[in-house]
């Protein structure tokens, strides 16, 4: 998929995901609030900015993709190492995301305690919900790109590429208006679910 669907995939996939979860912190507008806590739209713009920076990521191994083009040579370099949709679109990749991740936590809360700060729970609970939403974005971006009629490694370093409908010739090629339609209904049917107070931001 292109980037801006999908960075459209993963922001409207997080719609449904935070309107169920609440992992951002309560809806911004409840009935019987007057103002709305700072803290809270802090939350969800770090919810939503870090699922889009997830949505993403994969194509970090892209250096024509729009992440690759902002990162330049260091998207360059990991194209010419690994190559396109290899590690960065399976299953060991994410793995490999969520011990970094958890592992950047802790080096984190460790470097304030021996400066002295508190090992605060919302630090805790802040610093959880990047990484879900990081993991989450990418989840959504293989997922997606497994509509496409390339499909994803989701077993790498296996070859074998997996997509939905297991026939290549029944997913569509990566720009095609298939994938405009699938972005589209999705947003609508998001929008008509936010409208209906079915969903929630």
């Amino acid at each position: 998929m292109l980037g801006k669907s999908h960075l459209l995939v993963g922001l409207s996939s997080a719609v449904v995901l935070d309107s169920y979860t609440h992992l951002s912190g309560p809806p911004l507008i409840t009935q019987g609030t007057a103002s709305v806590p700072l803290s809270l739209v802090i939350n969800k713009g770090l919810f939503y900015g870090m699922v889009a920076l997830g949505s993403l990521l994969p194509d970090i191994d892209n250096a024509h993709s729009t992440l690759g083009r902002k990162l330049g040579w260091v998207s360059k370099g990991i194209q010419r190492l690994a190559g396109h949709r290899t590690i960065f679109h399976s299953l060991l990749g994410l793995g490999i995301g969520v011990v970094l991740g958890y592992l950047l936590e802790i080096y984190l809360h460790a470097q304030l305690l021996a400066s002295g700060y508190p090992n605060s729970a919302q630090l805790l609970d802040s610093t959880h919900m990047i990484l879900l939403a990081v993991l989450f974005g990418a989840a959504m971006h293989i997922a997606a790109d497994g509509l496409t009629e390339g499909g994803v490694p989701l077993l790498w370093p296996l070859r074998t590429r997996f997509g939905f409908p297991p026939n290549p010739r029944q997913r569509f090629r990566t720009g095609t208006w298939p994938e405009h339609v699938i972005v589209i209904t999705l947003l609508i049917l998001v929008g008509i679910g936010l409208y209906n107070g079915l969903l929630t931001i």
